[in-house]
């Protein structure tokens, strides 16, 4: 909702919050009887998080969802309102089942999370009180309902398909989150006399090069609008609105044409020009956001699923976003920030909302506009069959519009999808082919989407396309063929996916300091239930997404993964650390390549739900891990990529998503353990926001096994760097190559050594050296981010790496920089 800066009578007001056995109070008028204990609470938020700021341990999802729980506040009339002004009460959200009473009287019933709600509610009292039920949900679940076409085992009871809420924290063999009670939404409280925004839309479209198109249609409550024009402003353009008036209702539309403006585009790609939109209504100015001019068309032919942004292909990478803070649902605003922030530094560009978690609000889509961040965005429908029932389409469709009034006002958005696993659940379970589909899928939220959003792609459901809606090969997948089904890598090529919008599902362990902080070490850590708690394992199975990545780290270095983690736990995380972050370079290098039909990658998890080893890339406190460093080195807009082709070679990808050419050097250096053995340097050129490839082999005269794949004798090369170079000289990307595989063996000492140094205006640096061959470098440094880790270093190379500051008065950088090759560690001290 939206509204003229005006007085929130709730500002600042306190709130507290109690349970109650279910059912047991129907009032607020029954609790006074009731032995309660009444805990502070914050709206907007959660049981969960009121019980975590109190300091009582973690509940159970079954126990949260067992009772009824309250939440009140009580506030006095605001002075600046008169004692006749009525006032109109804004509830964002609340889960899930809630009735809200004012002053005892009952004001609405709310059965969704997901909807907002706007309440005239008459005169205030000079002291009034507010409270809130959000009533159990675990009995509502246990009536009789006719069956699903399907059971899944995502879900920890099949009820939950009739309630509008959100499945995190009720499924089994997911990480562990609480589930969500309580009014986890803003709730405000106006005067209705006020002027106020009920409802807002505005959209763009382009019409030439630097010329588009502005439409808008506002429902407001005005008082006393004394009829004078009502203008839209935008870019330097402006006209005239009409309106259509109900007593103090107008609804206000129109469209202008503007001109001179720049396209926006992803931030991999180019700019982000937005442009403020501006109603001038009854003497005041209405900021009703900003406005980013682009297209989005989606290419289908042959099975692809391709998205050109103004024309031009984008390779779409990023990952699935979580909330922040499962707990409270309120995380702070620097922490959405911050780790959208994370995902722009690793060179992704594309986020998606999945069906199974929550809408986010129009601020989130504010900063993917401003961060140049593509949104893929679910509708909230996920691995539950969704009930064939006139109540609840409509409940779902209202839900629809609303998300998307709000989000097809943003750039940012890029795709709408009617929801998680639609199609692939029915498919698993064995339905024929004309029951996989919804009528409310396929054409109720289609046509809401493409009435509310024209130009923006619609998908039925996340997997779907092929033969089959799982099949990899067409359409939009979630691979984890290398992953959870043990896949070799090869299988990342054979595959062939088109585009993986949930894949690559691994359990990711944290960096050193966080385990350190949060489990003691890496021996408690492995069998502390709580570690447990953040990784992800199938309903029903008797292994995890650890036993995944021991699998794969076995694989890759030829450890004994279970006989390591029992002797020397630490270096058993850093093989599983090391190999996940080679499985997820191998990919984006696999998929990156121009010849890959792939045309999007984008993780099962960009951050995890609390710390431990979730699917993430980064943890819980908002620290890359090791898979977050190897993608960031091959995803930016300008990349070097290197493919092995067996007997063929090795292949150099250069890819440049930039605006501008780049004329440059491609350099290739070959190393044995201890020294450089040959360079060749070879002239380049990369054509605007498109790619070029040549063999590596091809540079050298004579024949060099680059691949090692022709093996006539002991492998030569240790190292393959290749760097692309600017005309200055300055290296633009690069990347690395190991011939024959991750098998190296562990020596007690390679030189390795350290240097804290401070950059212009006092940034702390770090010198990295070595005197040999250095496999996957990490810096752990307690109380600092590094900006590149697990790297590897050529004998007698060096990088120096920025090490920014988790805090304020963060101490001089302590710490360590290891190698996995190597049983000595470099200090790092000032």
């Amino acid at each position: 909702m939206w509204g003229e800066h005006q007085l929130d009578a709730l500002h600042g007001i306190s709130w507290e919050c109690t349970s109650t056995p279910a059912g047991e109070a129907d009032h607020p008028r029954d609790l006074p009887a009731l032995p309660l204990r009444w805990i502070a609470a914050e709206v907007p938020g959660t049981a969960a998080g009121a019980l975590r700021r109190a300091g009582v341990p973690e509940r159970s999802s079954i126990e949260l969802d067992g009772e009824d729980w309250w939440f009140r506040c009580r506030f006095p009339r605001p002075g600046s309102w008169e004692e006749a002004d009525p006032g109109a009460l804004e509830v964002d959200g609340l889960a899930t089942i809630s009735d809200i009473w004012l002053d005892g009287g009952h004001l609405m019933r709310s059965e969704s999370m997901f909807t907002s709600w706007r309440l005239p509610i008459g005169l205030l009292s000079e002291e009034n009180e507010l409270v809130i039920r959000c009533a159990a949900l675990g009995p509502l679940l246990g009536p009789r309902r006719p069956r699903p076409r399907w059971k899944t085992a995502g879900v920890s009871d099949q009820s939950l398909r009739w309630f509008r809420t959100t499945l995190l924290g009720r499924q089994p063999g997911w990480v562990v989150t609480p589930a969500p009670v309580g009014p986890w939404r803003p709730i405000r409280l106006t005067a209705a006399s006020a002027f106020n925004v009920l409802d807002r839309r505005f959209s763009t479209s382009c019409v030439g090069p630097r010329e588009g198109t502005v439409s808008v249609t506002l429902d407001c409550e005005v008082p006393g609008w004394d009829g004078s024009e009502v203008t839209l402003e935008v870019a330097g353009s402006a006209g005239s609105l009409e309106v259509e008036r109900d007593g103090d209702r107008l609804r206000v539309s129109g469209q202008i044409a503007v001109d001179q403006v720049e396209r926006w585009w992803p931030h991999t790609h180019g700019a982000q020009p937005l442009y403020p939109v501006t109603v001038l209504l009854g003497g005041r100015r209405l900021e009703l956001g900003r406005a980013g001019f682009r297209t989005i068309e989606l290419d289908t032919c042959d099975g692809a699923f391709r998205l050109l942004v103004n024309g031009v292909e984008v390779f779409c990478r990023g990952g699935c976003w979580y909330p922040i803070d499962p707990v409270s649902f309120a995380p702070p605003d620097s922490e959405v920030t911050d780790t959208l922030g994370l995902l722009c530094r690793a060179g992704m560009n594309m986020v998606r909302i999945p069906g199974g978690t929550v809408y986010e609000q129009g601020s989130f889509f504010d900063r993917c506009d401003q961060l140049g961040i593509l949104v893929f965005q679910d509708a909230m429908l996920g691995m539950v069959d969704p009930p064939d029932d006139t109540g609840f389409t409509s409940a779902v469709s209202d839900e629809v519009s609303e998300v998307l009034r709000m989000a097809a006002a943003h750039p940012s958005l890029a795709v709408f999808c009617g929801g998680q696993e639609l199609e692939e659940q029915p498919a698993m379970h064995g339905l024929p082919r004309h029951r996989w589909r919804s009528d409310l899928v396929a054409t109720e939220i289609a046509e809401r989407s493409s009435s509310i959003a024209p130009g923006v792609p619609y998908l039925t459901s996340s997997p779907t396309g092929g033969h089959l809606p799982f099949q990899v090969d067409s359409g939009v997948s979630h691979y984890i063929g290398v992953g959870v089904h043990l896949r070799p890598l090869d299988d990342l090529r054979r595959a062939s996916p088109r585009f993986v919008s949930e894949g690559l599902a691994f359990s990711n362990p944290p960096e050193r300091t966080t385990v350190e902080e949060a489990f003691g070490g890496p021996r408690p850590a492995g069998h502390d239930p709580t570690w447990k708690q953040a990784v992800h394992h199938d309903t029903g199975g008797s292994w995890d997404l650890e036993d995944v990545r021991d699998h794969y780290s076995s694989l890759l270095f030829g450890e004994d993964m279970a006989e390591l983690r029992r002797h020397d736990p630490e270096r058993a995380l850093d093989l599983g650390r090391a190999a996940v972050a080679h499985i997820m370079a191998s990919a984006a290098a696999e998929w990156r390549r121009s010849a890959s039909p792939c045309a999007g990658m984008l993780l099962v998890g960009l951050r995890d739900l609390r710390i431990g080893a979730g699917w993430g890339i980064v943890d819980a406190l908002g620290r890359p891990k090791s898979p977050w460093f190897a993608l960031a080195r091959l995803l930016q807009p300008v990349g070097v990529l290197v493919t092995d082709e067996g007997l063929n070679g090795l292949v150099v990808h250069l890819v440049n998503d930039r605006p501008a050419p780049i004329d440059g050097r491609l350099v290739v250096q070959l190393f044995s353990t201890e020294h450089r053995l040959e360079e060749v340097t070879s002239p380049v050129q990369i054509p605007a926001r498109g790619s070029t490839e040549l063999s590596a082999d091809s540079l050298f005269d004579g024949f060099r096994d680059l691949a090692y794949a022709y093996r006539f004798g002991p492998r030569i090369y240790e190292l393959v760097a290749v760097g692309l170079l600017g005309d200055d000289g300055q290296t633009i990307a690069g990347t690395e190559y190991l011939p024959g595989g991750l098998i190296r063996p562990l020596q007690h000492e390679i030189g390795l050594q350290a240097e804290v140094g401070s950059a212009d205006g006092g940034a702390w640096t770090l010198s990295v050296t070595t005197r040999w061959f250095a496999q996957f470098v990490s810096i752990h440094v307690a109380g600092f981010r590094p900006t590149d880790s697990w790297f590897h270093l050529p004998p007698g190379g060096s990088r120096t790496i920025a090490l920014v500051p988790e805090g304020a008065g963060t101490e001089e950088p302590r710490g360590q920089v290891r190698a996995l090759n190597s049983a000595t560690a470099a200090l790092v001290s000032p």
